[in-house]
């Protein structure tokens, strides 16, 4: 009788703390490490990692899988790109629980917020939905053949709309209202949730131009159901406060909780040039205090590809407004073509400072890199004198202002064409400092959201490719302990993220001198045939999960990540 059921021999083991690399083969038996060294036994099956790097699988703590994962349970593209572990439920977006009424408000939300396509979330959704309740699509997805391991965080949007309905984008709640979202957020957390999850953003937008429903909820409101997650014993929250840190915030939901506070999105050029070295600063300030409040950063540029059927790039400009009220493509193209609102947008363009570079190519005072990076480039077009423009040199060649042309060439694609912008984290000395603060907990990927409009759940292949390999801004070890162990343990999910006896099996086996990401491709396999921006992985030799190698085997082996206190039975 074979000792293992397989044995990955000859690679160079990266364990996910941190240490150094050795020589080390595994031993895995019933879906667990249970031997490392050389000489192992016989095993039912062995991988040769000869020349390889063998880690622990990727967690990627920040996604928007909710609804992918019902007709998608394998979460493409996250396991292609080593990750194994994803948490989903992130800026208090998600589908659980929902009244059947309002399932409309929250396929419109997530539509609009998350840029996800109205057809297909239907069409993948299916009718009636499977579930209501939170506890209801916890059962569903352990029962669903999932091909990677999910952990669920319980959002503010939906919990808000379940007890408010449509008056939660228009008013704060009563008292009566915000005790009974604390009972709906810590049933969550008594089933396993790992955390309650909301966003304060003004870039975070709702369906007919409204704000999402976490953004009306008064800071007391925040308060209790902070104390509802402290209550459960275990989980964290996540605060998304787009580009301002709210740091007396923070450090209030984590006195009345007890429990960890991430937030979003530390990035360069948020603020300003410069920016991210004050936030790093607070953010060492509240560690000397001893405060478990971490702050979640991104390896890659922040980067849009969109049409003017969803401009989402300009959802916090004022001179938007009628296009975010705007019921149809009908109503927006004739929008776009009305004299009065292209007067307005070009008030605010002249008036926005460095955002005229956006237009006008002009450098913002004392930044000499910003012009050459938000710059509109156009794309998707079957004119070839237009791929790969930018808007202001063509509007300078054609002599005509870049908001008219703008907006003629939008209308003349019947709202097709794409355009593409960098918004944040484009200069690279920047992000490499980031980078080099070990306490950044890397995150944004944004799988399963914005998904024909980005692409960066392929991150750590990237980090592992462009900031280890190519620019030598982390060592090897370093960079798998900042995709491994050090999110699996802000998350709480201490099994996860390590390679040790007795945790389970989930390694991705790569080459280091060949791991990266591929260029962005879309493609049109969402259900209704709707399109999407993917990337494929390099230099990825084997993803294993639970024991079980992924693409090799029938049954898919993918956990539900149920997170309990010990207190609680």
């Amino acid at each position: 009788m074979p000792d293992f059921d397989l044995k990955i021999t000859g690679g160079m083991l990266v364990d996910g703390t941190g240490s150094p690399r050795r020589r080390c083969d595994v031993g895995i038996k019933d879906g667990r490490v249970v031997a490392l060294g050389e000489g192992l036994g016989a095993a039912h099956q062995t991988f040769d990692a000869q020349g390889l790097v063998v880690a622990p699988g990727f967690v990627d703590i920040h996604t928007h899988y909710d609804a992918q994962v019902l007709w998608d349970p394998e979460l493409t593209v996250s396991p292609w790109h080593g990750v194994t572990t994803v948490v989903m439920g992130n800026c208090g977006f998600g589908v659980a629980p929902t009244r059947p009424e309002h399932r409309d408000l929250i396929l419109r939300t997530l539509e609009r917020v998350e840029g996800m396509s109205l057809s297909a979330l239907e069409e993948g959704l299916g009718s009636p939905w499977p579930f209501q309740t939170f506890p209801e699509y916890m059962d569903l997805l352990e029962r669903t053949a999932l091909g990677i391991n999910v952990a669920v965080m319980v959002g503010h949007t939906p919990v808000r709309l379940w007890v408010m309905g449509d008056e939660a984008t228009t008013r704060a709640a009563s008292a009566a209202e915000v005790a009974q979202m604390k009972t709906l957020v810590r049933q969550a957390m008594d089933v396993g949730a790992v955390g309650f999850a909301t966003s304060v953003s003004k870039v975070h937008v709702g369906y007919a131009g409204r704000p999402v429903p976490s953004r009306l909820a008064d800071f007391e409101e925040m308060l209790e159901l902070a104390r509802a997650v402290g209550e459960s014993g275990h989980g964290l929250i996540h605060y998304n406060v787009g580009r301002e840190p709210l740091w007396a915030a923070y450090e209030q939901l984590y006195e009345v909780s007890g429990r960890p506070v991430v937030w979003t999105s530390l990035l360069a050029g948020s603020l300003g040039p410069g920016s991210h070295r004050l936030q790093l600063e607070r953010a060492a300030q509240q560690r000397l205090k001893g405060l478990p409040i971490y702050a979640q950063g991104a390896c890659r540029p922040i980067q849009f590809e969109f049409d003017f059927r969803s401009p989402v790039v300009f959802d916090t400009w004022a001179s938007f407004e009628p296009v975010r009220l705007a019921d149809d493509e009908a109503q927006r193209r004739a929008v776009y073509a009305d004299p009065a609102f292209r007067a307005r947008l070009k008030r605010q363009v002249a008036g926005r400072g460095p955002d005229d570079a956006w237009f006008a190519g002009k450098e913002a005072e004392g930044d000499t890199r910003r012009a050459s990076f938000l710059e509109m480039v156009i794309s998707g077009t079957n004119d070839a004198s237009l791929l790969e423009r930018k808007l202001v040199d063509l509007a300078q060649e054609r002599q005509v202002d870049p908001v008219d042309l703008m907006l003629d060439l939008a209308l003349a694609s019947d709202l097709q064409m794409r355009w593409r912008i960098a918004l944040l984290n484009f200069d690279e000395s920047e992000v490499g400092e980031i980078l080099a603060d070990a306490h950044v907990v890397l995150g944004l990927g944004d799988g399963g959201a914005h998904m024909s409009q980005l692409c960066d759940a392929c991150h750590p292949t990237y980090l592992l490719g462009h900031w280890v390999r190519e620019r030598g801004a982390l060592s090897l070890e370093e960079a798998v302990r900042r995709l491994t162990s050090h999110p699996a343990d802000v998350f709480g999910l201490y099994d996860r993220g390590r390679v040790a006896l007795g945790l389970p099996a989930d390694l991705v086996v790569f080459d280091p001198e060949r791991v990266g990401a591929e260029p962005l491709e879309r493609v049109y396999d969402l259900p209704a045939g709707q399109d999407r921006l993917i990337s494929r992985a390099i230099g990825v030799e084997a993803v294993f999960v639970n024991g079980h190698r992924l693409g090799s085997q029938a049954h898919a082996a993918g956990q539900l990540l149920r997170q309990r206190s010990h207190a609680v039975v």
